[in-house]
């Protein structure tokens, strides 16, 4: 089971670049809670908040299959604060309540770093740096894993949503102590009909298309199972849990910002 402390469990330091904001969500002001997860053990160590777009520097060792995950907290609407007040906090940095957290980055060594580069914590890599901690999560030894092999079968089978991937597929077959690149597959879609109150409507995934509502007209998307957020420009989220057999429920998550 991977922990997360405040100790140093790291020996080495390496210069990490954390990817800028994109463009859709570009509306908000949003920091990046970042965790360095110990390739031998799964152990995880919290690191301070850091700014999108940002170099740092982190505890982090050269062994094979160190995680950087960067997840990103929306704090309010874009200028709520600046740049250099948030680089140079070193306590946890207020967000809304419930705070509204999106679809992580990641980076992950050696993958992203070499011979003492810099490394690169990018959205794409968001999704294998994810199924990495996942897994050691479940209990799995990590040198069990052949990082390089399933970085390249995620990579050819991903097509535009990495994060619509069948994980749990994925995991279980890994846990199992497989590689099977049947399990590398899309979740089944349903057809979703939504209506938004009026303006503009973002998604937590950092690929998606915004949605751009009049308050009446109904969207038909396309949606795989399981959860997905939508979060307003005012900070109003809504939660869209699509069932296995399409059923639709969509809650509110989170208040607008406070004006």
């Amino acid at each position: 089971m991977m922990s997360v402390c405040g100790c140093n469990l790291f020996t080495g330091h390496q210069e990490v670049k954390l990817p800028g904001l994109p463009a859709a969500w570009q509306h908000f002001s949003i920091v990046l809670q970042l965790t360095a997860v110990d390739g031998r053990d799964g152990t995880g160590q919290r690191l301070p908040d850091a700014v999108p777009g940002s170099a740092i520097v982190v505890p982090v060792g050269r062994y094979r299959a160190t995680v950087v995950l960067a997840e990103p907290v929306i704090v309010g609407p874009a200028g709520t604060r600046n740049q250099e007040d948030t680089r140079n906090m070193n306590q946890p940095i207020p967000t809304m309540t419930p705070p509204v957290r999106l679809r992580p980055a990641g980076a992950v060594v050696p993958l992203d770093a070499g011979n003492g580069a810099v490394l690169q914590v990018s959205w794409e890599r968001g999704v294998l740096a994810t199924l990495i901690v996942d897994l050691w999560r479940g209990g799995a030894d990590p040198s069990i894993l052949n990082i390089e092999r399933l970085d390249r079968e995620l990579r050819e089978r991903a097509g535009t949503d990495p994060w619509a991937l069948d994980r749990s597929r994925i995991l279980a077959s890994l846990q199992a102590g497989e590689m099977s690149v049947a399990a590398i597959r899309p979740l089944r879609t349903h057809t979703v009909n939504l209506t938004l109150p009026g303006g503009r409507w973002v998604w937590w995934d950092p690929w998606a298309t915004p949605l751009h509502s009049d308050g009446r007209t109904e969207f038909t998307i396309q949606l795989p199972a399981g959860y997905h957020l939508l979060i307003h420009d005012s900070g109003a989220a809504r939660a869209v849990q699509v069932s296995d057999d399409g059923t639709v429920l969509i809650t509110s998550v989170a208040d607008p910002f406070t004006q």
